[in-house]
């Protein structure tokens, strides 16, 4: 079976050149006809970009004087206005190897290692870390098994209809959120896209070999644990422990109850070409239990449950997708207290975006909406929505231009996104330009 993007991969090459995704270990299932030959084969791979951003945001600015969440008015000296321009370099290294033993066994592993986002002055943000470990093992015929943290779990590794990342940088699904300052965070966003923290946990899955133009995958992971496990014992209740089944350790966003356990990730594939049409449908469901709070006083969480389907069309060097997504979660695929009176809802989420290639330039846009219950406590529910507007120019092998531009818009009422100013600013509104050379190896 061809792949799906057959008739445009000379788009491909140019995305690729322009560093959106990387090429990844080969999976089993996605292996030519061809017969390697036994052995074992190392590799290091790079991506280093440079861009100036201009930017747009609320929260740009701090007047003295403007009572901050209650704690009286800032002191002279503390107030100030951010710059509306900057340039930012970041970097990626990949480092593996794929072998073949003499009985036809594909195996392999891959590393990635990259640098921090922003931070505060000093804090290590130009220091590297292991952001993905992932091996595999697994025959042409019997499938493969992946394990180790990120690129693992089945939704990530199937779901279609994601164009936003595959443009220029990655548009909002890309480096860029690192422009975002004094209310980061609040870009608008949404739990599949593969950049997200929320397929970062430590899992294993197994994914068919492809028949008739399908296949399927199915993963676990045991907690949102990664790499070498989180656990601290920070009270007699373990609060921090990805191991914890139960655990007091209060309600903050950094708590232990309400943490993901048991995450459960299926979904089925179809690719197939028929003439010069390309065309991608995929669909699953991701499920997790959730760490019990020990505190009779608190609400207890809902188990999370959330199915996605997408589809992608491609003919000539066009390429047309989209996807849908719903269920039983937060935003983020968190999991929802039984609060009751209506603040339990669910999240729903969409996104279309359309791609095109001709010779060396790649542009594409693609638009994203997310509704989701967002603070309970409060009446409203959140909506997250994202417009991203971009394209790429391959000058060379591995060398690329890009350009984007991107908006994003995150409100709820009745919540505060911007204690810089005074009242309830219920809204967090960006605009970013940007403009940068990618080199990729």
């Amino acid at each position: 079976m061809r792949k799906i993007l057959l008739a445009t991969a000379a788009g491909f090459a140019a995305l690729v050149a322009d560093g959106a995704t990387p090429a990844r270990a080969q999976s089993a299932a996605e292996v030519s006809g061809q017969t390697p030959q036994p052995g074992l084969t190392g590799y290091v791979q790079g991506r280093f970009r440079f861009y100036g951003a201009l930017v747009s945001q609320d929260g740009d600015s701090k007047p003295f004087g403007v009572d901050t969440d209650g704690a009286g008015p800032i002191p002279a000296g503390t107030g100030g206005k951010l710059s509306n321009f900057d340039l930012f370099t970041y970097g990626r290294i990949w480092v593996g190897a794929d072998g073949v033993a003499a009985n036809g066994l594909r195996y392999g592993a891959r590393l990635e290692i990259r640098m921090p986002g922003d931070g505060d002055i000093g804090d290590g943000r130009g220091t590297l870390f292991f952001r993905r470990t992932v091996g595999y093992i697994g025959t042409p015929t019997l499938g493969q098994l992946r394990f180790g943290t990120g690129t693992v779990a089945a939704v990530e590794q199937m779901h279609v209809g994601h164009i936003m990342g595959s443009i220029a940088s990655g548009l909002l699904d890309g480096d860029a959120n690192v422009v975002y300052t004094g209310q980061g965070g609040a870009v608008a966003s949404s739990f599949w896209f593969s950049s997200s923290v929320v397929n970062s946990f430590t899992a294993i899955g197994y994914y068919t070999p492809q028949f008739f133009g399908f296949d399927a995958g199915i993963s676990y992971g045991a907690n949102q644990g990664n790499l070498n496990g989180i656990c601290g014992t920070t009270n007699g209740s373990f609060g921090g422990c990805d191991r914890a089944s139960d655990s007091g350790g209060g309600i903050g966003t950094n708590a232990t109850p309400g943490r993901l356990r048991n995450i459960i990730d299926a979904m089925l594939r179809y690719r197939g070409t028929f003439g010069p049409v390309g065309v991608a449908v995929s669909g699953g469901i991701r499920t997790a239990g959730t760490v019990d709070d020990a505190d009779p006083a608190n609400a207890d969480f809902k188990n999370p449950l959330v199915g996605i389907g997408g589809a992608e069309i491609s003919f000539a060097g066009l390429t047309v997708g989209g996807n849908i997504y719903g269920g039983s979660a937060n935003r983020g695929f968190t999991a929802l207290r039984k609060v009751g009176g209506g603040g339990e809802n669910g999240m729903f989420g969409w996104q279309l975006g359309a791609r095109y290639t001709i010779g060396a330039i790649t542009l594409g846009a693609a638009y994203h909406e997310l509704r989701s219950e967002g603070n309970q406590g409060i009446a409203a529910n959140q909506r997250d929505r994202g417009f991203g507007l971009g394209a790429s120019y391959a000058l060379a092998p591995g060398l690329a231009l890009f350009a984007e531009y991107l908006w994003s818009k995150v409100s709820e009422s009745g919540r505060d996104f911007n204690s810089f100013e005074t009242g309830t600013q219920d809204s967090f509104k960006a605009q970013v330009g940007l403009l940068g050379v990618s080199i990729v190896w």
